[in-house]
């Protein structure tokens, strides 16, 4: 029997019997769980729905009972929790209506409490999240901020996206695309499948292969990276070239190019290779070439107005 209200007692707490008659009834059974569940829930995500309900992301099944509870959850910003469902039949998602409209423009953040999966490990450190109404991206929302185009041996390709608008970006309309010989968009692939938000001033790094252990690109000298919107946009074009590297490096092979200046146009001069002091790169943090504003207004004032090079040289050497 399969419990469709709650985990605890469903699929994944069942499996069939290995008993040469099909089964063990009044005896032990023929298996048994071998390595007891001792990790703690933790909440992976959140994201709006709509302006009144709020979508929970757990990373394993929660006891249904529990993570259906008003209580287990507080908000900020005034929000409380009215209806809350969770989600089969993994239930590790739960919907929460909330008591009032969710503004756009405003981050939020929910605490997870009292949640537990089904071996009973109650939810501790991994329990926050922040969550808003996301907006569509317009051109230069987001930026390609860093590209590792020539990977080492044993890694693999990655992007680097700057969100330097003021608004919540759901990374679920967002794709990343090339152009092919005849110049045309091309290879077009969604980020994400699933709902997930790039806040402001927050970075996010794309690549085939997160662990870096499964697969590899092909490495080229030169190649473009695109981002467009759910309308197919651009939102940001980088045209990059091996070239645009600093030229004393000998050998580029695991060197990204990082954005110089968030707001500055995507050309060569607003990329430079990544410091030796950050490993070459920088994927999903701040990066080690980056300037905040373009031009810096600078006054030089001399004291006296009028003086004499000579004279100056003179005392110095004196």
């Amino acid at each position: 029997m399969i419990d469709t209200k709650n985990p605890c007692g469903g699929f994944s707490n069942w499996i069939a019997s290995k008993d040469k008659n099909g089964g063990t009834p009044g005896r032990k059974n023929s298996q048994e769980a071998v390595n007891k569940d001792e990790q703690a829930p933790g909440l992976s995500n959140a994201f709006a729905t709509n302006s009144s309900t709020v979508t929970l992301v757990f990373n394993e099944p929660l006891d249904s009972l529990k993570a259906a509870s008003a209580a287990a959850y507080s908000f900020d910003n005034g929000l409380t929790p009215i209806n809350l469902t969770a989600i089969a039949p993994l239930f590790n998602k739960v919907n929460i209506i909330i008591n009032k409209p969710i503004e756009e423009g405003i981050i939020y953040k929910i605490t997870a409490k009292s949640i537990s999966d089904c071996s009973g490990n109650i939810i501790a450190g991994k329990n926050l999240a922040k969550f808003g109404l996301s907006q569509s991206a317009d051109s230069f929302d987001l930026v390609i901020n860093e590209i590792l185009f020539n990977p080492l041996s044993s890694g693999v390709d990655y992007v680097e996206i700057y969100n330097r608008s003021k608004k919540l970006i759901d990374l679920k309309q967002i794709y990343v695309a090339n152009r092919n010989t005849s110049n045309a968009i091309a290879n077009i692939i969604q980020l994400t499948p699933e709902n997930l938000l790039l806040f402001p001033k927050e970075f996010t790094a794309v690549t085939v292969d997160p662990a870096i252990v499964k697969s590899q690109y092909l490495t080229f000298d030169q190649g473009n990276v695109i981002l467009l919107n759910e309308q197919g946009n651009i939102i940001d074009e980088v045209n990059y070239s091996d070239k645009w590297h600093f030229p004393l490096l000998h050998n580029t092979e695991g060197v990204s190019l990082e954005r110089i200046y968030y707001n500055a146009p995507s050309v060569e001069n607003n990329f430079h290779s990544a410091g030796t002091s950050v490993g070459y790169g920088t994927p999903g943090f701040k990066n080690s070439q980056y300037k905040i504003n373009e031009e810096v207004p600078v006054e030089i004032t001399i004291s006296p107005e009028i003086f004499s090079p000579e004279n100056v040289l003179a005392r110095r050497i004196n």
